[in-house]
């Protein structure tokens, strides 16, 4: 992105900044629901590159990594831009073929990597992962990564396991991370997440019960908190945010009074 800029660059500007000969790809997002009317009449040309290693963004240019734009592009550039970080991570991959080693090659058949011997077809991998509001009448029940900033917390999250439905997981995840069971649980939202393939199912649930224990080594801390007195927990971009001011909201709080967590982001 040139520097200072909130938006992403046009074709003809990546074009300028890149040199070479980048690997381009079109990108859509959830079949243009993301561009405007007028994006769409036009058939906006939207396309991400994959630069080759030791690329360095030229003077005026500044190239930032993905988590660190999160808050600062706007919709459709934020989703176009996950999208890409999401298939660009896929084709880098997927460059052989998982059944008999031959070299990939992108097809115009299907948004897919075609091998060249077999013909095996490697579509983007999506991997499915639940988050969960756990509530315990006016209490919220939060858990803090290694990975969260200091004293920072979020809800729990964890990806789906073969055979498992999305409400398994949910009663397994929270188990597993808090020791608490939970009962009605129901869906909320999604979102994409490229961090790095997953998509993000959210739901809400209440306690069922169970001692307050981590069972895994995934989370250093879990605890219960009111509305009144949360802790920094993640910015408003992500699912995990809507789903702890949605908790705040109902219980009389404004959302934007519950503090953020600061994380460090440094361009590259």
């Amino acid at each position: 992105m040139a520097e200072g800029a909130s938006s992403l660059p046009s074709v003809v500007q990546a074009e300028e900044w890149v040199g070479g000969k980048p690997e381009w790809f079109p990108v859509q997002r959830g079949k243009d629901r993301g561009l405007s009317p007028e994006d769409r009449r036009s058939k906006r040309r939207t396309v991400a590159g994959v630069v080759e290693s030791g690329w360095r963004p030229p003077s005026g240019v500044a190239a930032f990594g993905l988590r660190a734009v999160l808050g600062v592009l706007g919709e459709p550039d934020l989703s176009l831009a996950l999208t890409a970080a999401h298939l660009a991570r896929w084709r880098r991959t997927s460059r052989f073929c998982g059944v008999c080693g031959s070299p990939t090659a992108p097809t115009l058949r299907h948004r897919a990597m075609a091998c060249s011997a077999c013909d095996h077809l490697l579509f983007p991998k999506v991997s499915p992962a639940v988050i969960v509001q756990v509530v315990e009448g006016s209490r919220i029940l939060l858990g803090r990564s290694k990975r969260h900033p200091p004293g920072s917390y979020s809800v729990l999250a964890g990806f789906v396991d073969p055979g498992e439905s999305l409400e398994d997981t949910v009663r397994r995840e929270v188990r597993e991370e808090s020791g608490i069971l939970v009962t009605n649980v129901r869906y909320f939202g999604s979102q994409p997440w490229p961090f790095p393939d997953s998509l993000m199912v959210g739901f809400t649930a209440e306690s069922a019960g169970g001692v307050l224990q981590p069972d895994d080594d995934e989370l250093e801390d879990v605890a219960w908190f009111r509305a009144e007195a949360l802790p920094p927990v993640p910015p408003a971009y992500s699912i995990a945010r809507t789903l702890i001011d949605d908790f705040a909201r109902r219980h009389g709080v404004d959302p934007a009074t519950v503090p953020t967590w600061k994380r460090t982001t440094r361009p590259g």
